[in-house]
């Protein structure tokens, strides 16, 4: 998968226990993720990713106390849609998590890319990415975990296709329900507003995914401030208007949908991941086939596409002007006539400035203007006669108009070629 699953270089190594290490993934706030090698039976070595807490925090009884939380209840979880993790334990001073290693892009990449450069993500793909975290949601919840952090960067789509929901690190069991007021753990722009009340229970995993449907299908972020907040008040107070206000081509069953997963009264919301999901196949039944392949695809094409560039606007603008500079002359009564052996009429000269005084001639002397005449200003440059238009449509994919309109209309108001900007 071009810049999704290709294959990672292999650089010195160093031995962690049993485990060959080798490149970072990631890096939070309390472990590090490198792709590691598990020698297996026979010989074989199985890749992983190796979750290693920082020293400095394994030393806090409280903090590695959540890590090995983590991994006990994360290694109880066994689904298709989910991460598998494998092992957990210690090597000297640090603990480790050993997980499932997917080749792929999180949500948080893809969102990107369709932004930059791959435009809309087709609505079979969304519901496609939608139903299986509903999948995977209601394998946990029935296992009385909460996530507690499902966000885009928490989500992966395979290279072959399948959805997996990452990081149990913020989970937590059910049979505790209350959380302190002021230690929300995710990220804010995705939580649920009773859990920023200290009221938790599996439904802050619903509302969270509602934002990320929402945020998919609209291509622009639904509750993020511009600080902590900000963002804090937005999930409290923002109205939420459909999705179809933004993308036309929403469903009305589909915005009801979303809207109901977004609803702030726990009671209005979906009751569980089963019944989302039903909603959500009801709606996949309606457009485009989407299985594994065709999100693989889909998928790879996205990642093909070059974000778009100044230069390459400006190569465009070119060959439309060489375009125009080369198309052939259309034929006029003028170019008939002067076939036919007429004389092309000559052109009328500038328009007479009567403020300064014209050049004698030697038929007659210049007849000067009236004394207390008003000046004539010479006429104002009207461009040239009405040229061809050029209908430039909008960069794939994006909704609304882009500056780069406005730019394109100024580099091409010199070369006789006039635009018609039309906003996507």
């Amino acid at each position: 998968m071009a810049a999704v699953a290709r294959r990672h270089p292999r650089p010195l190594t160093n031995l962690f226990g049993p485990f060959l290490v080798y490149e970072q993934l990631g890096k939070g706030g309390m472990a590090t993720v490198h792709r590691a090698e598990l020698a297996g039976p026979r010989g074989l070595q199985q890749t992983v990713a190796l979750k290693r807490m920082f020293e400095s925090l394994a030393a806090d009884p409280q903090f590695a106390a959540a890590f090995e939380h983590e991994g006990r209840l994360a290694g109880t979880l066994r689904h298709e849609n989910i991460a598998r993790t494998f092992d957990s334990g210690r090597v000297g001073d640090t603990l480790y998590i050993a997980m499932e290693y997917i080749p792929g892009a999180t949500l948080q990449q893809i969102m990107a890319q369709s932004a930059s450069a791959a435009g809309a993500i087709p609505l079979q793909v969304i519901v496609a990415i939608l139903i299986q975290l509903c999948d995977a949601l209601d394998h946990a919840h029935r296992r009385q975990i909460i996530h507690r952090d499902v966000a885009p960067a928490n989500v992966i789509v395979s290279s072959s296709g399948v959805v997996k929901l990452i990081d149990f690190g913020v989970a937590k069991s059910k049979t505790s329900q209350q959380t302190q007021v002021g230690m929300i753990k995710g990220k804010l722009a995705y939580v649920a507003p009773e859990y920023t009340f200290g009221i938790l229970d599996h439904r802050v995993d619903l509302f969270s995914l509602g934002v990320i449907a929402y945020e998919l299908i609209t291509g622009q972020r639904l509750l993020l401030g511009d600080n902590e907040i900000a963002t804090l008040m937005n999930v409290r107070n923002k109205p939420i208007y459909p999705p179809s206000r933004y993308e036309p081509k929403v469903s009305t069953d589909l915005d009801d949908i979303v809207l109901t997963a977004v609803q702030r009264d726990p009671a209005k919301r979906w009751q569980s991941a089963q019944a989302m999901r039903t909603a959500l196949a009801g709606v996949a039944h309606t457009l485009p086939a989407c299985g594994a392949k065709e999100l693989r695809d889909w998928i790879e094409w996205a990642f093909a596409q070059q974000p778009r560039s100044e230069k390459s606007v400006i190569r465009v603008l070119g060959e439309l002007e060489q375009s125009a500079l080369a198309r052939p002359p259309k034929k006029t009564a003028v170019t008939v006539l002067e076939k036919a052996g007429a004389r092309r009429p000559a052109a009328p000269g500038p328009a007479p400035n009567r403020l300064a005084s014209p050049a004698p001639t030697r038929r007659a002397p210049p007849v000067p203007a009236p004394r207390f005449a008003p000046p004539v200003p010479a006429p104002r440059f009207a461009g040239p006669p009405r040229p061809a238009t050029v209908v430039l449509p909008p960069p794939h994919g994006q909704r609304g108009g882009s500056a780069w309109y406005l730019v394109l209309a100024a580099l091409l108001a010199g070369s006789g070629v006039a635009t018609t900007l039309l906003a996507g």
